[in-house]
Formats: C-alpha cells, sequence, structure tokens
C-alpha cells in the first residue's frame, strides 16, 4: 500500500518511480507472477517483481527461506542491471534480508535511503514461542539482530509509524550515538480516501441484503481483515455471547481469508449473532466501515502491535467510525488522549461501555466526532505523503 501510494504522489510531483517488490503476495499467500518480471506501466513507473519460494504462515522457516531467496534474486538482478541507479531510494523493512542487500548496495554507489520500518523484525519471530523457548530462539536469530542494527545505523533517514517504534528502533541499533541523533520522521500508514458513488453504495446494499444482512440498521461490529494469529478472535467471540442475551439486535461481521478461515468457522458455527465471510474489496470494506456502530481491532498484545497504529484502525477513524481494542500501548493510548474508541481489559472483560455505546447516543456521538477529529488532526493523507516525499528529496 505505502509503496504504491507513495509512487503516485512521486509522479505527481514529476518524478520517476521504479517500484521493486516480491512476486509473491504476503497477504493472500499468493504468486503475483511465476517467475521474476518487469512491468512498465507507463513512462513514469516500471514495477520490478522478483521471485521467491512463497510460504503458508507468517511466522515460520518457509518465510525465512523466502525471504533469503528474495534476496539472493534481488541481488542477482541489482548485478544484472548496473545502469539502474536511482537518485534516491524509499526502501520499507521488514523484510530484513532484502533491506540489507540494498542498503550495502546504495552505499556503494552512494545513493541515500530512506528506510520505512513498518514492523520490529526479527523481534516478532521470536514472540509466538513458549516463554521457556524464547531465549534459545533470540540465540538462533543473533545475527538477524545483528544485520537489524547494521541496517538501522548504514541508513541516511528514518521513517516510521509512531514514536514507540523509533524507540524500538533505537534500542536495537545501540551506537554510541544512537537513532534518536539520527533524523528521522513519524509517517503513519494511512492512505487515500475511498470515495464510493450513491450507485455503488446502492448495489453494496443490495449485495449484502442478498445475504440476509442488513446494513443500513448500523446495528454491527465489523472486522475486516486477514484472519490470522495477528488477531485474538476469541475476544469476539466472547463479545458476542455477553450481547446477545441482552442485544440480540445486534451481530458482528468478518470478513477476510487467512490460515484461520477453518478454525473461526468452526468457532462461531453455533452463534447466532456473528456472520463470518470471505475476502471483500476495498471498496466493500469502506462501504461497512461507515455504516457501522464501531470496528473491531483485537490485535494481539505482542510489542510489533503495541507499537503500532495499524491502517484499520485509521481507516475506521477516517469515517468517524470508533474502535474497539484490547491491545495496549500505542491504540490504547490513541483512546485515552482523543477519546475516540473503547479499550478492554483482556484480563477482566468488560463490556459495560460497549453497552453504554449502544444505549447511550450522546457518548455514541462524541466518540464518533472525536475519531474523525483525530483523523484530521493526525492521519491526514496529503500531509503525511507531502512530509515524506519532502524528506525523501533533502537526503
Amino acid at each position: 500500500m505505502r509503496a504504491m501510494l507513495l509512487a503516485n504522489e512521486l509522479i505527481k510531483s514529476g518524478h520517476k518511480v521504479t517500484i521493486i517488490s516480491s512476486s509473491f503476495f504476503h497477504q493472500r499467500k499468493s504468486f503475483r507472477s511465476k517467475s521474476s518480471k518487469e512491468i512498465k506501466l507507463n513512462r513514469d513507473l516500471r514495477i520490478v517483481l522478483i521471485n521467491s519460494s512463497g510460504y503458508k504462515k507468517h511466522i515460520s522457516l518457509s518465510r525465512i527461506l523466502d525471504h533469503i531467496i528474495l534476496s539472493l534474486n534481488l541481488k542477482r538482478f541489482l548485478k544484472k542491471n548496473p545502469d539502474f541507479l536511482p537518485d534516491r531510494v524509499f526502501l520499507g523493512y521488514p523484510p530484513i534480508e532484502t533491506s540489507f542487500v540494498i542498503i550495502k548496495w546504495a552505499k556503494k554507489h552512494n545513493i541515500p535511503v530512506m528506510l520505512d520500518v513498518k514492523d520490529n523484525w526479527p523481534e516478532n519471530f521470536i514472540d509466538p514461542f513458549p516463554k521457556n523457548a524464547k531465549k534459545f530462539v533470540r540465540f538462533l536469530l543473533f545475527p538477524y539482530f545483528k544485520i537489524a542494527k547494521y541496517i538501522f545505523n548504514n541508513a541516511d533517514y528514518i521513517s516510521s509509524i509512531t514514536k514507540s517504534f523509533v524507540n524500538w528502533i533505537d534500542l536495537i541499533s545501540n551506537n554510541k550515538y544512537g537513532i534518536k541523533n539520527k533524523n528521522y520522521l513519524i509517517a503513519p500508514l494511512v492512505r487515500e480516501k475511498i470515495f464510493i458513488s450513491k450507485k455503488i453504495e446502492s448495489q453494496y446494499m443490495k449485495f449484502w441484503k442478498q445475504k440476509n444482512i442488513n446494513i443500513s440498521c448500523g446495528k454491527y461490529f465489523l472486522f475486516v481483515g486477514s484472519l490470522s494469529n495477528a488477531f485474538d478472535f476469541k475476544l469476539i467471540y466472547e463479545i458476542s455471547n455477553l450481547l446477545i442475551s441482552t442485544h440480540s439486535e445486534y451481530f458482528f461481521l468478518i470478513c477476510g481469508t487467512g490460515d484461520k478461515y477453518e478454525k473461526l468457522k468452526s468457532l462461531f458455527e453455533n452463534s447466532k449473532n456473528v456472520f463470518l465471510f470471505g475476502e471483500i474489496d476495498k471498496y466493500n470494506a469502506s462501504f461497512l466501515v461507515r455504516n457501522a456502530i464501531a470496528t473491531l481491532a483485537p490485535y494481539q498484545n505482542n510489542p510489533n502491535f503495541k507499537n503500532s497504529i495499524p491502517n484499520k484502525v485509521i481507516e475506521s477513524l477516517e469515517h468517524g467510525v470508533p474502535f474497539i481494542t484490547c491491545t495496549e500501548g500505542e491504540l490504547k493510548n490513541l483512546i485515552q488522549k482523543h477519546k475516540n474508541g473503547i479499550y478492554l481489559n483482556r484480563k477482566k472483560l468488560d463490556i459495560s461501555k460497549i453497552l453504554k455505546l449502544i444505549n447511550d447516543e450522546e457518548y455514541l456521538e462524541r466518540l464518533r466526532e472525536n475519531a474523525f477529529k483525530s483523523y484530521q488532526n493526525s492521519f491526514d493523507f496529503k500531509k503525511t505523503y507531502q512530509e515524506i516525499i519532502f524528506k525523501l528529496t533533502q537526503i
């Protein structure tokens, strides 16, 4: 998302752009192309897809293998194209392996690099392991931490989505000056606004009506995203069970695909107020968000998500729709600061605020107003990308 949005804004500003990406599509776990491929869309934009092996799980040895193969193929591409010498590089991190290849190549050719950090890799590879195994896994991944330190210390400029991520980079970089003395930019994962015509809106309304789902009532809680271990879906299960006895007219929509689809199908099989659907397009998702009473952001409480403000939350705020989360860190702080959502303590689940959301119209309206205000103040698309472009062209 970030790459294409930035490319479009750069082209509008008069620049030519080459996007280098993997032929494997991480979100869908499928291949964009079975081999390396170059696509020239127009005179200002070309896309280079680099081949890799692919993988099925977010955290797995096959993903590490995929990234190693991807980095080797990237290195071959750069070697075969000695005339490819851009003025600037905007480098997405992770993957750590490809970031290492690009940083070394850029330093050799004196090309300035802005490193865009969106995940705390390799830290989040350790999180799923049992507590007694974490130290051993960290030991095995020691070379990756050394590579991460090299990448952070050799980037010319760093952008990241929150201050918490910058603090984590500072911890990993661990040099005598520290990342805080390096130039950095806080640039959240905002996307361009999606506009839907009245005609398309009525088509989506009809689409859901055919599935016996009444969207116009506004009495539903929404989750749209990957059905993976990144989310605590048991939270949705527990909330739905607590709510059905007093407010059976309210329901939960879950839309997406992923590793956990079959497990979730089984989990919600007997739930009368939870409806599980497959993948929907971004326009349908936007339509659902704007009509929901609230969106659900049940990200796991690990360091990666504690440090992050995901784009799904920002999309909810864009439409003036409050979000519900159990994630500590940045999301909890966002709610406490702006009063734009509901934070639930996972260890002691209390849905009284959700009940207030349903029963108190003034409370709901305040949350909606605060949600939209916080979007305007902190997550404006034009402002964010203009700042990225300005910093990128100055390094």
